[in-house]
């Protein structure tokens, strides 16, 4: 993570479950390439992974576990590049 500008730190458990995902996936792309969010969450957040995959480039971020839970799961989501969408 060394070449990261710039990190947001992102604490969702406060927010309603129902507004959790935009959130995360707005500050997600508020990012420019090389900025890293740090996402602390009370569940596993492999939904969000598993979204970038399906949407983006699989090189294009980087998705690191930094605690995995039983009650608190903090990850590193790093963005490479722009790109907003895989190609399909």
């Amino acid at each position: 993570m060394n070449e990261t500008q710039k990190t947001v730190d992102l604490d969702v458990r406060p927010v309603e479950p129902k507004d959790r995902f935009e959130k995360i996936i707005g500050t997600y792309e508020s990012l420019q390439a090389g900025e890293a969010m740090h996402l602390t969450v009370d569940h596993d957040p492999q939904c969000m992974y598993y979204t970038l995959l399906a949407t983006r480039e699989p090189d294009s971020f980087a998705f690191e576990y930094l605690e995995q839970g039983p009650e608190t799961w903090r990850v590193v989501v790093t963005r490479h590049d722009s790109a907003t969408a895989a190609a399909t």
